[in-house]
């Protein structure tokens, strides 16, 4: 895998002021077969990472609204029934290996334990919603995109909170193309990732929060259940979060809301899957709440996760230098 470290794709991405760490796990991404990908089939209106409703309903809320405070779809309806099956079957081509007595998940739809994965590719830019509406970014930040897409191109982009291993946020934790556990109790939901050793805590019980009073990389996530859809609501973050590899803001006093439930749509183990919207409410760099979805697989079979080096790969004493990254300005 680190041979590919010096490939013509990897230094693209490197360019665009990407982590050694992201641009090894979309590289992961990319050697998958291109069934295992989360795309769609030409033409389709589902932006790439958008799971479509489930069989017999949609993931909104009763009569296809959007998560409170987002937008609905645009005018001319919600994605075709056609894309949506597509980007399933997509996601279905990669299923459990064949041999191997693996565990299927717990039949408590509130029960998430157990290992996930899903197949996109970590966005460039993060330009639309789920329903394919542009990205509604206000001129604060459509001015601080611009200026970190200017600094990319011109060889010197911003270091971020991953340049340096530090926790990226639960979005970019989420979307990357590596597995990551899930284990709870009563109290608490917690998700571990491979990458960061990241470590995302949902309590379920305010007074429980395991950070006191302190503002966390990863921000202060509370969830409860409304049937069985955990909804979490995260604020609090130390600092300001990047959505994607261009630099799509979140302001460090952000609400950001995860609706995020467990369907199982056919008779195989490989048929479980989380289904997780997100939306983000940010009036600092956004005119409205805007959202998108993502869909996991069920896949016991990549635990345990190896180990992540992060550390090792980027805290060289000439990293920062040699790959041309600099401090973001502060204005």
């Amino acid at each position: 895998m680190f041979a590919r470290v010096k490939s013509s794709a990897y230094a693209s991405v490197m360019h665009r002021g990407l982590l050694t760490a992201i641009a090894v796990a979309c590289l992961v991404a990319v050697a998958q077969p291109a069934d295992a990908q989360g795309t769609f089939a030409p033409g389709g209106a589902v932006p790439p990472g958008a799971s479509g409703p489930p069989p017999g309903g949609s993931p909104f809320p009763p009569g296809g609204a959007a998560p409170p405070g987002a937008s609905g779809p645009p005018a001319g309806g919600s994605p075709p029934d056609s894309a949506l099956a597509a980007f399933r079957d997509k996601l279905a081509a990669d299923l459990l290996p064949l041999s191997g007595n693996w565990p299927s998940p717990s039949p408590d739809p509130r029960n998430f334990e157990g290992v996930w994965r899903q197949y996109n590719i970590l966005s460039l830019e993060r330009s639309t919603d789920m329903y394919g509406a542009k990205t509604p970014l206000n001129e604060a930040g459509r001015s601080l995109l611009a200026k970190r897409m200017a600094a990319s191109r011109a060889g010197t982009p911003y270091v971020n909170a991953s340049a340096v291993c530090l926790p990226p946020g639960p979005p970019v934790q989420l979307e990357i193309n590596l597995p990551f556990l899930i284990q709870q109790n009563r109290d608490w939901i917690q998700f571990l990732f491979y990458q960061y050793h990241g470590a995302w805590t949902v309590v379920l019980d305010p007074a429980k929060q395991p950070d006191g009073s302190a503002r966390p990389y990863m921000g202060r996530s509370v969830g409860h259940w409304e049937a069985d859809t955990l909804v979490v609501e995260t604020s609090g973050f130390k600092q300001g979060l990047w959505l994607d590899i261009n630099g799509t803001p979140v302001s460090a006093e952000a609400k950001l809301t995860n609706r995020i439930r467990k369907v199982h749509l056919g008779a195989q183990q490989g048929d479980w899957s989380l289904e997780v919207i997100t939306t983000v409410d940010d009036p600092a760099y956004y005119t409205r709440p805007w959202s998108w979805a993502t869909a996991y697989v069920w896949r016991p079979d990549k635990a345990p996760v190896s180990e992540f080096d992060c550390e090792y790969s980027v805290n060289r004493p000439d990293y920062l230098t040699t790959s041309g990254m600099v401090p973001e300005p502060n204005n």
